[in-house]
């Protein structure tokens, strides 16, 4: 009888050891779904930075002022809005792949039109329509990663999936330096090749797409409706609105925060602090080079640490960084603290999308509602840049907008605090 017990007890520590291991092990089709939308998100960065970098290009070429320009990345953000809210809904009803497969190509079709735009007018056309694809990129892409990966893992694959924002801004900056000493400068047609590039996404992912199986969530979710179309009895699933308005008011701070400093830290430190080395590659690498780190130490610990330790770990880390900002003259300083802006501000990004699909929680329409939180949550991205720049005329005045970012540091906190613990939350 003893024999028996010990042998089925060891028979059972075997297959807890498997099942460990199976969920310690990373999936093909795991693998692959963060493919498709990791690389999908940093091209789609690539798309977004490329216009960053090409501001001062487009005011030669089409001889225009300083707030003309400002209407591009107005238009791009709007863009982004208006596509991740679409798509979150089309991806609910067409399937995360296709919808990701479908925006990949709007946004690789409009970059390369960009490349032909004989004016402004056309140009902002062009960029808009391209931002809806852009916009629905995200929304669907981290959709796929969170219902692909294990529970045990997501937050890991989440974290992997918006690297691509770092590694598609030095991709940008790289590229645009090559045909920038190939072609003696980026003036003339040479920032038109640079879009023609932005257009090869499409037939780069389009082949990853083939091998990139659908969410079996969705899947199911999918047979469900046939069957209460079949008049088969199906439990409904109610919007968990709670949970809608702390993701919503999380990204809406994460937003203002990012928005706040990247749009103004640079003119902060020129103008305030006296530096010039703020516009060159030294500041541009230590801030997306922080990111990557932040990426990649979120992925490593989030699954094992949870989400709010490690949200709230981020924000005390960007708090100081533009802490530093505020009361130091240091040139060492400022660059730390330019390389921690880079690894908070930007790193906690890393844990948005597995976040927003918990925090919603299992809902037939859960694309429509994370595309409604990331990208409805971007206003505080348009709130940010006015606010600091309305109290901006002074030098006290830029301080204190500046440090309008900490009250929102501390918003984002309480707004963690609130929200449950969702680390290794099923998802159905």
């Amino acid at each position: 009888m003893k024999s028996s017990i010990s042998m089925a007890a060891a028979e059972m520590a075997r297959a807890q050891d498997a099942e460990a291991h199976r969920y310690r092990s990373i999936t093909r089709p795991e693998w692959r779904s963060l493919t498709l939308a990791g690389l999908g998100w940093t091209f789609e960065s690539y798309d977004s930075f490329l216009l960053s970098l090409l501001l001062p290009v487009l005011a030669l070429q089409f001889g225009l002022s300083k707030a003309e320009l400002g209407l591009f990345t107005s238009i791009t953000a709007a863009g982004q809005i208006t596509g991740g809210i679409i798509f979150g809904w089309v991806s609910d009803r067409l399937g995360r792949v296709r919808t990701a497969t479908l925006c990949i190509g709007i946004y690789s079709a409009f970059s390369g039109l960009l490349s032909i735009a004989p004016n402004e007018h056309w140009f902002a056309s062009f960029r808009f329509f391209g931002a809806l694809g852009m916009g629905g990129m995200w929304t669907s892409g981290a959709a796929l990663v969170a219902e692909t990966w294990h529970a045990s893992r997501r937050g890991k694959g989440g974290a992997l999936m918006q690297m691509g924002l770092p590694v598609g801004a030095i991709l940008a900056i790289t590229i645009a330096g090559i045909v920038s000493s190939s072609y003696g400068g980026l003036a003339g047609n040479a920032w038109r090749l640079l879009f023609v590039i932005g257009a090869l996404p499409f037939f780069i992912l389009f082949f990853v797409a083939r091998t990139t199986p659908e969410s079996a969530i969705w899947l199911e979710r999918r047979a469900s409706k046939e069957q209460m179309s079949a008049a088969v009895p199906v439990t409904p699933v109610r919007t968990n609105v709670r949970g809608l308005v702390l993701a919503f008011t999380f990204i809406f701070f994460l937003q203002y925060l990012y928005w706040g400093v990247f749009t103004w830290t640079p003119t902060f430190l020129q103008t305030v602090k006296h530096l010039d080395f703020v516009h060159s590659l030294k500041f541009v690498f230590a801030l997306q080079f922080g990111a990557i780190a932040g990426f990649l130490l979120f992925s490593a610990l989030v699954d094992r640490l949870g989400r709010r330790p490690m949200f709230l770990a981020y924000l005390l880390v960007g708090a100081v960084a533009v802490g530093v900002y505020i009361v130091s003259t240091d040139p060492l300083a400022l660059m730390a603290a330019i390389f921690l802006t880079g690894f908070g501000v930007n790193g906690i990004f890393a844990g948005a999308g597995p976040f927003l699909a918990e925090v919603i929680g299992n809902t037939a329409s859960r694309g429509l509602l994370m595309g409604f939180a990331y990208n409805g949550g971007r206003l505080g991205g348009f709130i940010a840049p006015l606010v600091i720049g309305a109290l901006a005329s002074t030098t006290g005045g830029f301080t204190l907008g500046l440090a309008t970012t900490i009250v929102a540091f501390v918003a984002a906190a309480i707004v963690v605090l609130l929200a449950p613990e969702t680390r290794g939350k099923a998802l159905e």
